[in-house]
């Protein structure tokens, strides 16, 4: 696998609760601020959790275990995102409902924004499933985290989108935002079977 590989797993890490805050916070008095430190609590987050699990399955030589001479972690993989993919199909309406501890995030301190996007990565299960993905592959292909670089900047430019928007349109930026969230709705787990399942493929065959 490639570098650019990884990189569609970033839609599945940031398509749920994890875009919706940046949408929230471009309505604040702050939208600059709130979102910087958003943006670099999701980057940090993803580049430390990836790491973790890289690190982990690395010094338990996990990815070189092997069954009739096939790599036992690519099955193990292919399960992790099987699950993920039957949830994104089971909750595909609710794919940007936001969990009730985030409802007063337009109200919070920027610690408070650093710290739900530490969060929403380091603890959503569908993230947790991304990450071990990517540091599995990482090992099994040889690769060190350098080659995730990309992976990294797509889900840092995935959280910056809602900025990016409100800097470029200003206030019409809330429309769009609100016309964005109902398309992610009703489309967004369409982008996630499809990478899922493409994951899944590549993993196995």
């Amino acid at each position: 696998m490639s570098e650019s590989t990884y990189i569609p797993l970033a839609l599945t890490v940031m398509l749920g609760p994890q875009i919706l805050v940046p949408m929230l916070l471009i309505t604040r008095k702050d939208p600059i601020k709130s979102s910087l430190a958003y943006i670099l609590s999701v980057t940090a987050t993803i580049v430390l959790t990836t790491y973790i699990y890289y690190f982990v399955i690395y010094t338990t030589h996990f990815h070189e275990l092997s069954s009739h001479g096939e790599p036992i972690i690519k099955y193990v993989l292919a399960c992790i995102l099987f699950f993920v993919l039957i949830k994104t199909v089971v909750k595909r309406k609710k794919i940007t409902h936001p969990p009730k501890w985030m409802k007063n995030v337009t109200d919070a301190s920027l610690k408070k924004i650093a710290l739900i996007g530490f969060m929403l990565i380091a603890f959503m299960p569908g993230d947790i499933a991304m990450e071990f993905t990517v540091g599995s592959l990482l090992n099994t292909n040889s690769h060190t985290l350098v080659q995730a670089i990309p992976f990294f900047c797509m889900v840092s430019f995935i959280a910056s989108i809602p900025l990016l928007i409100y800097l470029s349109f200003g206030k019409k930026g809330n429309q769009l935002m609100t016309q964005l969230n109902s398309w992610l709705n009703t489309h967004g787990y369409v982008i996630n079977i499809i990478t899922l399942s493409i994951f899944i493929y590549l993993i196995l065959f």
